[in-house]
């Protein structure tokens, strides 16, 4: 996280941008939460290829976080609705052109340079 932060300790409150349009392009969930939000908390506590497990999935927010970042992801919601948005968001990052631009927009807004992860 330090290296995040220009070699400095990472403060306790985050100023991070609200959930861009960008991010509801395959739908809408009422408690949609950042994807530079769920990022910042993957990256500050997990390593590429570790297993990140979410019970109340929504619109996988915290998935899509996941496969942009090199983590695997196992995502379980009642709602179907809900579901299907997120297999839409994962199918629209299995294209390298948009998950790198994703990729790009996220560190751009929780650092001040990229990192390489």
């Amino acid at each position: 996280m330090r290296e995040m932060n220009d070699g400095k300790q990472m403060q306790d409150v985050w100023t991070l941008p609200a959930i861009a349009p960008w991010e509801k392009k395959q739908g809408k969930h009422p408690t949609q939460k950042p994807l530079s939000v769920l990022s910042r908390i993957i990256l500050a506590s997990t390593k590429p290829n570790d297993w990140i497990l979410d019970p109340f999935t929504g619109s996988s927010t915290t998935g899509i976080a996941a496969n942009l970042f090199g983590r695997r992801f196992l995502g379980i919601d009642i709602e179907k609705e809900y579901l299907e948005i997120s297999k839409k968001r994962k199918l629209e990052i299995e294209n390298i052109n948009i998950k790198n631009l994703y990729n790009s927009k996220i560190l751009e807004s929780i650092s001040k340079r990229k990192l390489e992860i």
